[in-house]
């Protein structure tokens, strides 16, 4: 097995290089972290994002838009507030 190396430079005066200095100073497993930046910047990498990322993103949407309110038990009107979804969450799944 055959390993390559190569040597980066970062010009701490330009921000962005001193941007991703200090996030890849950061990272434990350097070369790991790069090699899935690459891919996932390049459209290559593991797009299988796992049920509970997906889960926890749905719900922090939904926080984000006021809840849902499913039903109005108690009140005599069904006077309940109904929270609309936000495009902005079916974009997000469009995106996925």
């Amino acid at each position: 097995m055959a390993v390559k190396r190569i040597n980066l430079s970062f010009s701490l005066d330009r921000k962005d290089d001193l941007e991703v200095f200090n996030i890849l100073s950061k990272q434990k497993y350097k070369t790991d972290y790069v090699i899935k930046a690459v891919l996932s910047f390049t459209g290559k990498g593991d797009k299988d994002l796992g049920k509970e990322a997906i889960k926890q993103a749905v719900k922090e949407a939904i926080a984000e838009c006021g809840g849902i309110t499913i039903e109005n038990k108690g009140k005599e009107n069904d006077s309940c507030i109904q929270h609309e979804l936000p495009d902005d969450i079916f974009d997000m799944f469009d995106n996925l």
